[in-house]
């Protein structure tokens, strides 16, 4: 498959700008996406450190710098909600059904709405 086969593929760089519209840097796509995946299997593997997340969002800051950090974050986040949250609630839902946790994020996404 080429890119040709692909409907509206991702461009290989992409040109971030200022609110003028004036560059301010240049994001290599698949190096981002890549960092995404490192990111997210990286904070999940210390999901329960919270001095380690700390030092790994750290880690993060100082390897894309600050234009970067937002972008590689907000992947992080998207994998880690599909490729590692998702199949962990699937085996919670098959396993202990009992349990209704998916019920329970949507409590606390309420709450969370409510008080924040």
């Amino acid at each position: 498959m080429t890119n040709n086969d692909i409907p509206n593929p991702l461009p290989s760089h992409a040109m971030i700008v200022d609110d003028d519209g004036q560059p301010r840097s240049v994001v290599d796509i698949d190096r981002m996406q890549s960092d995404s995946i490192e990111l997210a299997y990286e904070m999940a593997m210390h999901c329960g450190d919270e001095d380690a997340l700390d030092a790994i969002s750290s880690k993060w800051l100082d390897r894309v710098g600050v234009e970067g950090f937002g972008y590689v974050t907000a992947g992080a986040l998207r994998m880690m909600t599909h490729f590692i949250l998702d199949p962990t609630l699937q085996t919670v839902d098959q396993l202990a059904p009992q349990l209704r946790f998916r019920d329970k994020l949507v409590d606390a996404y309420r709450n969370s709405k409510a008080t924040l």
